[in-house]
């Protein structure tokens, strides 16, 4: 088709010249009629002159000549060869048009061809890049440009078919071990001492940043909670409204006095043997050495002189989990925990830096230097657990802060 196309081309380009030369060799024959005439008219008077002396023959020969070229009345008729040569160069001429219009229709076919294919070119792009390669579901795109819609699952019969992962080529998958660089770097210009731990319960990818035993405050709390239930199991404290509104007390409003009382009882009356409960849980559930129980809460006599009360950062989160997942007590047990953990009176730290709306179940600890939350966080990516420990620093407020900016970081990352 395209060598057709050129030829048509070359002919239309050779068309003017053509006939320029066809109008050069009309002037030419004109020309060359007109001198005929003269010489006819010269050769007319030249015999008038001379048809005293008889000449008729001339006077004949000179009339065919004149009618070679001229018809009654003057008018210009041309030679038969150079009319037919112009009659063929109009044929030529109304064929060319036919033929350049036909050719303009088929341009546009082929133009409107070409301009379809790309439509679809660029269909097939938007959803590459809206909806990722292995989208299968076509009938499902969106009918306006920018209109995606969120996270679906498509039924076909009984099969269920989820939306294939969004994947954009100007953007890289997040990992969590970026998030890890994050942090690290974040806390890498904070004073003090920093421990952080963070679980993606969706993929169960994890890390833990500075995995040391740190000052516990009212985190350890959250351990005595888990010795009072296991003792409620084992059948070795009778579960009352008392004991229960002791443990409320403890966990939603960080009560002292309460979680005293629970080491008293859990010890038969003897703090140091509560606390030795305590301990026991937590190395039968598995629990590093790292996180300790020495003493009471601002009560000296509930202190055993030995130390002050410590936690691992991932000690603590996977007793969070444990609750979240309903691993090492009944559901019924598991819930009880996580709704006094989401009715949490200290919401200034973690639960700050998140967007309203969001469900936290934490704990929180604080100490003249040291300041601590650890939680659960139901957020719409994933639910994830962060642990932040922190002490030593110069600055209380700055410490809370930073905190909630943590938390900020985490759930941005992830959300």
């Amino acid at each position: 088709m395209k060598n057709t196309r050129d030829r048509k081309k070359r002919k239309k380009r050779h068309l003017p010249k053509i006939l320029t030369c066809a109008g050069l060799v009309l002037a030419g024959t004109l020309c060359a009629a007109e001198g005929l005439c003269v010489c006819a008219r010269e050769s007319e008077t030249l015999l008038t002159e001379t048809s005293a002396d008889g000449n008729a023959g001339t006077s004949a020969e000179a009339s065919k000549t004149e009618d070679a070229v001229l018809t009654v009345d003057g008018v210009f008729t041309l030679p038969e060869q150079l009319a037919a040569q112009i009659a063929q160069i109009q044929g030529f001429a109304a064929e060319d048009e036919t033929e350049l219009e036909t050719e303009t229709e088929t341009e546009t076919e082929s133009e409107t061809e070409e301009e379809d294919e790309n439509e679809r070119a660029l269909r097939e792009f938007l959803k590459t890049i809206r909806l990722g390669e292995d989208f299968q579901i076509p009938m499902a795109m969106p009918d306006e440009p920018g209109s995606l819609p969120g996270p679906v699952t498509y039924y076909c019969g009984t099969l269920n078919i989820s939306r294939a992962k969004r994947v954009h080529p100007w953007e890289q998958e997040k990992t969590i071990g970026q998030l890890e660089t994050l942090v690290q770097e974040t806390i890498n210009g904070y004073d003090g001492t920093w421990s952080v731990y963070v679980k993606n319960l969706n993929t169960d990818e994890s890390f833990v940043i500075n995995d040391q035993a740190m000052k516990s405050a009212s985190v350890m709390k959250l351990f005595i909670m888990g010795t009072v239930y296991t003792a409620f199991e084992e059948g070795e404290l009778e579960r009352t409204d008392e004991i229960m509104s002791l443990v409320n007390a403890m966990i939603s409003y960080s009560d002292n006095a309460s979680s005293n009382q629970l080491l008293y009882i859990l010890g038969n009356s003897s703090y140091a043997d509560g606390i030795a409960k305590v301990n026991e849980f937590i190395q039968s559930h598995g629990y590093s050495e790292l996180t300790v129980e020495y003493n009471g809460f601002s009560n000296s006599a509930t202190n055993s002189g030995n130390g002050i009360n410590q936690v691992a950062a991932k000690d603590v989160g996977r007793l969070l989990e444990d609750i979240y997942r309903r691993t090492w007590m009944s559901r019924a047990v598991s819930n009880e925990m996580e709704e006094m953990l989401l009715a949490q009176n200290t919401r200034y730290k973690i639960p700050a830096g998140l967007p309203d709306g969001v469900l936290c179940a934490n704990k929180t600890g604080e100490m003249s230097d040291t300041q601590n939350d650890a939680a659960i966080i139901y957020s719409d990516a994933c639910d994830y657990i962060l642990v932040v420990l922190s002490n030593g620093w110069s600055s209380t407020d700055t410490a809370i802060a930073r905190i909630s900016n943590l938390s900020a970081l985490v759930y941005e990352y992830f959300n």
